[in-house]
């Protein structure tokens, strides 16, 4: 009896041992979306083009001392991207696993997103005008127009 617990422990041993190596750069793979999983197929864009515009809102900044009008000022802000295409997007087939999303992100000039807001949804009729809320920022004043905005991102995702 006292070989096969031997036999146990050693095939667990190797099992173990086998396992550390997963993480070598020599195993690495690429995962390419198109090759996804069984099943799946190649990743299209649910739109062929899009309009972007930002809504600049001004807010009153009263940093200063509440009762003294004098230092309080005026910030423009960017609070919503508003998003146009001439192409719908259906709602899911059957049932639906994941709503749309519209992510509109600002970024800086290494590329990076600075501030960004994102809408869920179910469906899109062309034409509409969808309006983004800008909600998360990397610092304070992201959003603001002198803030260091390179670029303006937006990324559809439809329904499944």
């Amino acid at each position: 009896m006292q070989p096969i617990i031997v036999l146990g422990v050693a095939a667990v041993a190797v099992a173990l041992v086998g396992t550390g190596f997963l993480g070598e750069p020599w195993n690495e793979f690429t995962l390419f979306v198109q090759q996804l999983g069984w099943g799946e197929s190649d990743v299209d864009s649910p739109i062929s083009s899009a309009t972007v515009d930002l809504q600049i809102k001004k807010t009153l900044n009263d940093n200063g001392t509440p009762n003294d009008p004098s230092d309080d000022f005026f910030e423009n802000t960017i609070k919503f991207c508003s998003f146009h295409s001439d192409d719908s997007i259906p709602p899911a087939t059957g049932t639906q696993v994941a709503p749309g999303l519209l992510i509109c992100k600002l970024t800086d000039d290494r590329d990076l997103a600075i501030a960004e807001g994102k809408l869920e949804f179910d469906s899109y009729t062309a034409s509409d005008k969808l309006f983004i809320e800008i909600t998360q920022l990397a610092f304070p004043g992201a959003n603001d127009v002198q803030a260091p905005i390179h670029d303006v991102k937006l990324i559809v995702e439809a329904p499944i």
